[in-house]
């Protein structure tokens, strides 16, 4: 049996809503678990500071934020100033 485009392409659709599916599930449980974690580090540190202990930071968590704006003092992200970089010459500035 031969598919046709539109066979793969409903294929490639269902294919994709699972994924999504399922991405969003987890995305829906990671938010619950760090509610869960932040209420019980905010419990720890409650504990802790009655029984003379230091508070517990959290180093799992990472954030990155995308940044467009470009300053005074950015570096243009161009193909030759990467060449640059990564052959160590300077930028020219």
């Amino acid at each position: 049996m031969t598919k046709t485009l539109a066979d793969w392409l409903s294929e490639g659709e269902q294919l994709y809503n699972a994924a999504m599916a399922e991405f969003q599930a987890l995305e829906r449980q990671l938010e619950e678990l760090e509610a869960k974690l932040a209420a019980k580090k905010a419990e720890v540190n409650q504990i802790a500071q009655v029984v003379g202990k230091p508070p517990v930071e959290s180093s799992r968590r990472l954030t990155a934020q995308l940044v467009e704006d470009h300053g005074p003092h950015s570096v243009p992200n161009s193909p030759a100033t990467i060449a640059r970089a990564l052959t160590g010459r300077g930028l020219g500035r």
